[in-house]
Formats: C-alpha cells, structure tokens, sequence
C-alpha cells in the first residue's frame, strides 16, 4: 500500500510539473515561401507566470539557424533575452543592470556594441521587445481593447535601435479573433521604419498570426520580414 501511494504521488508530481510547461511552433513565411520553423518552449510558475522561454529556429531539414532564450521575470513586455545565430556565432539581446534597460549586439567576433534606455519619454511607454507581445497582451488585453491604443517603445538590439510606436486595436474578427497593428507615431518616418500586424485568439489568449520584422536575419545577415502562423 505504501509503495502504491510513493507511486501516485511521483505520478502526482510529475504531472504538476508537466503543467508548468508549454510546447508550439511557428511556420515563417516569405511571400508565401516557408523560409524557416520556430520551436517553442515556456516554462511557468505554480500560478501560470510565464518565466523563460526558449525558441529554436530551424530550416526545413531541421538544421539549427537561431536560439532565443527569454527570462521574463522582471518584465512581461521586455523581457531579457539573448538571440544567437548560429550560422554567423553572433548575438544580440535586452539585458538590465543596476535596473537599467540596456541593448546589446555582437557581429561574428567583432567588439560587443550596447546602448542604455536613458531617454525620459521611451522610458514613460511600455517597452516592447523579443517574446513579450503575447504575455503582456494576456495580462492587459481589455484595457487596450477599450483604450483603443497605447504609446509603446519597441526595441530592435540588432540594431540598437528603438522606434516610437503606438500599437492599436483594429477589429474584432469572428471567433473572438482580435486584429492589433503596431505602427510608428511619427508619419514621416513610417516609409522607413517596421510596421507589424498580429491576431490575438481570446479564447486561448494567443497570438496565432504575426508579420512583421523576424527575430532572425536572412541568410544575407540582413533584417528581413516575416508572416508567421502559430501552432498549439
């Protein structure tokens, strides 16, 4: 009898563990073209905190192209987090220290460039970057859908570059379908800078659909966008 109930409570155990992680994958698409698969994996807290994920980038052999390790602990919007090429052994990422917000990018084996968010208005929005759309949005959906929009900051370390954007509610589509569009506040630089679309399922609280600038460089080291559909 006591073995039987060291069984179940391992079972028990092992099964609550289990729940604390979550597996999907995304389909990237260039002009229709499958360029690359994402492979998702969330770890949470006993209360459903998302903490760190990993993603793996991978071609269609499934040879490995990018890392993405994401720690969400300080920020559900920004969390910090490291890409890794590994075709290229460069990296960039959002790390803080000393509770500043700083950008950093390293090129092949070139010097390692940073930048710190020092600047009062960026540091009043929301600071958007990595994998933090789909958490923030879990946490502070009905605000924005009744607020219509909010001033966000959106960071690309690649580049250490940061864009003003205002990320806006569009529609609401049929099963519960939301459409969000992310586009710079300043007009004239909206020729030149990203714009990103997304659908966000209420029922599962999940952005299923994306495009937008991609995480991982095309093959000629350059910035490249992406549609992604998202499987859970």
């Amino acid at each position: 009898m006591q073995i039987f109930l060291f069984v179940i409570s391992c079972l028990f155990v092992l099964t609550t563990y289990a729940e604390k992680k979550e597996s999907f994958s995304g389909i990237a698409k260039v002009d229709g073209k499958v360029v690359y698969i994402e492979n998702h994996q969330v770890t949470f807290d006993d209360n459903g905190n998302v903490l760190e994920a990993e993603t793996i980038y991978t071609d269609l052999q499934g040879k490995i192209l990018g890392i993405l390790k994401s720690d969400f602990r300080e920020s559900l919007s920004l969390p910090a987090h490291v890409f890794l090429d590994e075709r290229t052994k460069g990296k960039y990422g959002v790390r803080r220290r000393s509770g500043k917000i700083e950008m950093f990018n390293q090129d092949n084996n070139e010097a390692e460039e940073t930048k710190m968010i020092t600047n009062k208005e960026d540091l009043k929005r929301v600071q958007i970057g990595c994998q933090g759309f789909n958490y923030f949005l879990k946490s502070e959906i009905e605000n924005i859908i009744k607020d219509k929009s909010l001033p966000v900051l959106f960071m690309v370390p690649g580049d250490l570059s940061t864009y003003q954007f205002v990320l806006e509610f569009m529609r609401e589509g049929p099963n519960q379908i939301f459409e969000f569009k992310i586009k710079i506040e300043n007009w004239l630089l909206r020729v030149f800078a990203p714009e990103f679309e997304f659908k966000y399922d209420r029922k599962i609280h999940r952005i299923i659909w994306y495009k937008g600038l991609s995480n991982l460089k095309n093959e000629n080291g350059k910035n490249q966008s992406v549609e992604i559909d998202y499987k859970f």
